[in-house]
C-alpha cells in the first residue's frame, strides 16, 4: 500500500497517469482454465482529476480492435531507447523476446541500453505483485532514475505463457494501448452490482468510485483512436462470467490477436501490411452464374458454392479481378484484364467494380479459376469453375470435343473452354 501511494503521489506530482496492471502469477507451465484464476489482481488506472474517465455517451457515433491514446503515440518509424534498472540476463531477455512481438506489426524500433544512459522507457523488476506501464509517450516525462515499466512477480521459473501475457499486454501500454474493456466500441453487459461486489473485495479492495473509473466507464472517443472491440485482444483481462448479465466472459489471452496485429499496423503503417481474404461465392440464377465476395447481396438463394478465397485488398504481384455485367442476355464476367471490357457501355455490358484481388500466375497456396463461356438463344453464361471436369462436354481451345467428369446439368449446346481466368487462394 505504501508503494502505491507513493506511486500515485509521484503521478500527480508529474502531470501524467499511469496504468498499474496488477496481477497474480500462474504456476502451472500450460494456459489454466480460466476457472483456475480465483481473487486475481486487476489493472488499475491511476488519472489526473482531469482526465478521469466519463461514462460514454450512448447516443455517440462509434468509429467502428484496439484502443489508442492518439495523444500518446510515438512518431512512425521511431527508435524508442529501452533500459533496465535492475534484473538479471534472463529476466532481461524474456522482455526483449516478447516485447518484440509488437515490432513485427508496428513501424517501430526498440534499441537497449546500458542503464547509465538515457532512455525513454524504464524498466523495473521487483515482488511487489504489481505490473504497470506508463501509457506512450508519458514515459519521456519521468525521470531516468524511476521506472516506466514494472513486473512485479517474474523469476526465472515463470513459464513462457506469463511472460507473454504480461510483457507483450504492457509494452501494448508502452505503445499507447490502453484496456480493451473501456473501449468506446465496447459492448459488455456489466452487471453493475455483482462488479462493485467483485472488486470490493481482495486483494483489491475497491470502492465504487474505483470501480466505475477502471472497469465501467468507458475512453473518451475525442482522445481516443480505436476500433471494433475485440474479446481476444492482449489488452483485455480475463471477466468472470458472474459479472455479466448475459454470462458473457473473457479468459486470459497470452499473444496478439489478427485485431491487435492489425490495430498497431494501422496505428504505425508502414511495417506490416495486413492482408484481408474474402471468400468467392458462386451462384446460379436459371442457368446463368453470377459471382460476388459479398455474401449479403444473394444470401443462400441460388447459392452454388465457394470457389475460394479472394484478397480484399491489393497484395504484390496481385490484380483486380473486374465485374461487369450485361443487360441484353443477363450475362456475368469477371477478369483481370482491363482491357477486356475497360468502362463497359459496349454490346451490353456494365462495368460493376472491383470485386477483390487474384494472380496471373501460379502462386503457392493458390488453384486455378478455369472460365468457359457459352452462347444459347439470347441467355448467354460465363463460367467459372476450379473444377476443370466439372462440366461433362466442353470444347477445348483448338475446337475439339472434350469429355469430362462432372455430373452436373447438361445443356443443350456446350461450353467452350477460355483459358485460366485467374488464380486464387485454396
Amino acid at each position: 500500500m505504501k508503494k502505491f501511494t507513493y506511486l500515485f503521489l509521484l503521478i500527480v506530482s508529474l502531470f501524467v497517469y499511469i496504468v498499474s496492471c496488477t496481477e497474480d502469477s500462474l504456476n502451472s507451465d500450460i494456459v489454466p482454465d480460466k476457472s483456475t484464476v480465483q481473487k486475481e489482481h486487476f489493472c488499475l488506472d491511476a488519472y489526473l482529476p482531469n482526465d478521469i474517465i466519463q461514462p460514454q455517451d450512448s447516443t455517440q457515433d462509434v468509429i467502428a480492435n484496439g484502443v489508442i491514446n492518439k495523444f500518446n503515440k510515438w512518431n512512425t518509424g521511431q527508435t524508442i531507447k529501452i533500459k533496465f534498472l535492475n534484473g538479471n540476463s534472463y529476466l532481461q531477455n524474456k522482455v526483449k523476446q516478447f516485447a518484440g512481438e509488437w515490432l513485427k506489426y508496428a513501424n517501430l524500433n526498440f534499441e537497449y541500453v546500458p542503464a547509465y544512459q538515457y532512455a525513454d522507457i524504464k524498466i523495473n523488476f521487483d515482488n511487489s505483485g504489481q505490473s504497470w506501464s506508463y501509457i506512450g509517450t508519458d514515459a519521456r516525462s519521468i525521470t531516468q532514475r524511476i521506472p516506466t515499466m514494472n513486473f512485479g512477480w517474474f523469476t526465472d521459473s515463470t513459464p513462457d505463457y506469463e511472460f507473454s501475457r504480461t510483457i507483450i499486454h504492457e509494452f501494448g501500454h508502452a505503445l499507447g494501448l490502453q484496456h480493451e474493456h473501456q473501449s468506446p466500441a465496447a459492448n459488455i453487459q456489466w452487471n453493475r452490482q455483482k462488479v462493485y461486489e467483485y472488486y470490493a473485495g481482495e486483494p483489491n479492495y475497491w470502492n465504487q468510485a474505483y470501480v466505475d473509473s477502471n472497469v465501467l466507464n468507458k475512453y473518451n472517443s475525442t482522445t481516443t483512436n480505436y476500433s471494433s472491440f475485440d474479446s481476444q485482444s492482449i489488452m483485455l483481462y480475463s471477466i468472470p462470467a458472474s459479472l455479466t448479465l448475459n454470462g458473457w466472459s473473457s479468459g486470459w489471452n497470452t499473444v496478439l490477436s489478427e485485431m491487435d496485429k492489425r490495430f498497431i499496423s494501422e496505428q504505425y503503417p508502414g511495417r506490416y501490411t495486413y492482408v484481408e481474404t474474402k471468400n468467392f461465392y458462386r451462384y446460379n440464377i436459371n442457368g446463368q452464374h453470377f459471382y460476388t465476395s459479398n455474401y449479403n447481396e444473394l444470401g443462400n438463394k441460388h447459392f452454388e458454392g465457394i470457389l475460394g478465397k479472394i484478397y480484399a485488398n491489393q497484395v504484390e504481384g496481385s490484380y483486380p479481378i473486374y465485374r461487369y455485367y450485361n443487360f441484353l442476355n443477363g450475362d456475368r464476367l469477371s477478369t483481370l484484364d482491363w482491357n477486356e471490357l475497360k468502362n463497359g457501355g459496349q454490346g451490353g455490358w456494365i462495368f460493376e467494380g472491383i470485386s477483390g484481388y487474384a494472380f496471373n500466375t501460379q502462386k503457392p497456396n493458390t488453384i486455378p479459376v478455369y472460365r468457359f463461356y457459352k452462347s444459347y438463344k439470347k441467355k448467354s453464361d460465363h463460367l467459372l469453375t476450379t473444377n476443370k471436369n466439372e462440366l461433362k462436354i466442353w470444347i477445348s481451345e483448338d475446337g475439339s470435343l472434350v469429355l469430362g467428369k462432372g455430373k452436373s446439368y447438361i445443356p443443350i449446346n456446350v461450353y467452350r473452354y477460355e483459358g485460366i481466368a485467374f488464380y486464387i487462394l485454396r
